[in-house]
């Protein structure tokens, strides 16, 4: 009777968590296993072979490496992330600090951090785009009333001015999720480990060095992997704010995965480096649950 128990319990948990399987092999699943065949396949739709999707190897994966413009993609990509994630992640902290500290309207501080985070990132985009605008921006009215500027600026049509104003847009959006995350485990921290400093002689930054800083290590690089994960499969707010121009100024891989498969119609190259990305973004994966069941041992 034990062994009909165990054996009628087990079967009643796979039939709660089948919908889900269901739901990731048909949504998640069946389209990476798609991907990773046209990957290999003829699927030029403006140039259609009478062979059909016929098995071609590495030649995409080879059209992607010699591809000027994927690579300028590759390098957009990389700066888009370097300077958003570290930009994000100072600001988050610096935000984190402040309401960490006692002040009054502290927690209504700390609700109105969250907003730009909670906004969805179309209507954000909306608004930025009107910002940006050469002609009636707030942006070129503030910066030429301070005498910052001496004209107006087309900050979205500019090639060099589109990308800055992209990851403005997207630090703006994304450092109050650092900062929330940061102050939860600043508010685990020991209080009585800063007393004894203080008593010691410590100064703040000693403490922010000695304390604060290593108690917030775990949660630091959970954190920070989390934003480079996001930030490399963004794909809303560049395309948005300058559908990836002017001259290609802003156009990150899901962009130019896009353009290729929807503009030039090259769904295998397109594929290619769909497959690349997912490659990256399982090593930040791995990264992140590596860091993920270090903070939970710590």
């Amino acid at each position: 009777m034990k062994r009909l128990k165990i054996s009628r319990d087990t079967k009643s948990g796979y039939l709660f968590i089948l919908p889900l399987v269901i739901i990731l092999a048909v949504f998640l699943a069946y389209p990476i296993l798609k991907a990773a065949v046209m990957s290999v396949q003829y699927w030029k739709m403006m140039k259609p072979s009478p062979d059909g999707h016929y098995f071609v190897g590495a030649e995409n994966y080879v059209s992607v490496f010699q591809d000027s413009f994927f690579w300028n993609s590759v390098k957009v990509t990389l700066l888009y992330m370097v300077v958003t994630v570290a930009a994000r992640f100072i600001l988050g902290f610096v935000t984190a600090l402040a309401l960490n500290t006692k002040f009054k309207g502290c927690g209504l501080a700390r609700a109105l951090v969250i907003i730009p985070w909670a906004v969805p990132e179309v209507v954000a985009c909306l608004v930025w785009i009107l910002m940006y605008d050469k002609d009636y921006g707030v942006i070129n009215s503030v910066l030429n009333g301070m005498g910052v500027l001496s004209g107006n600026l087309g900050w979205l049509l500019d090639k060099n001015l589109a990308l800055p104003a992209a990851m403005a847009v997207n630090i703006w959006k994304g450092f109050p999720f650092v900062a929330i995350m940061l102050l939860a485990g600043l508010q685990g921290i020991d209080q009585e480990m800063y007393e004894a400093a203080t008593v010691d002689g410590a100064s703040r930054f000693q403490q922010l060095r000695d304390i604060t800083w290593p108690s917030l290590k775990p949660v630091s690089m959970v954190v920070f992997l989390l934003l480079i994960i996001w930030t490399l499969k963004d794909y809303a707010i560049a395309y948005l704010l300058a559908k990836g121009g002017p001259a290609r100024a802003t156009e990150i891989l899901t962009i130019f995965v896009q353009q290729t498969a929807f503009k030039y119609f090259d769904f295998g190259k397109a594929s290619a480096v769909g497959m690349i990305m997912l490659v990256a973004s399982c090593i930040f994966t791995g990264l992140y649950f590596r860091a993920l069941s270090k903070g939970e041992k710590a």
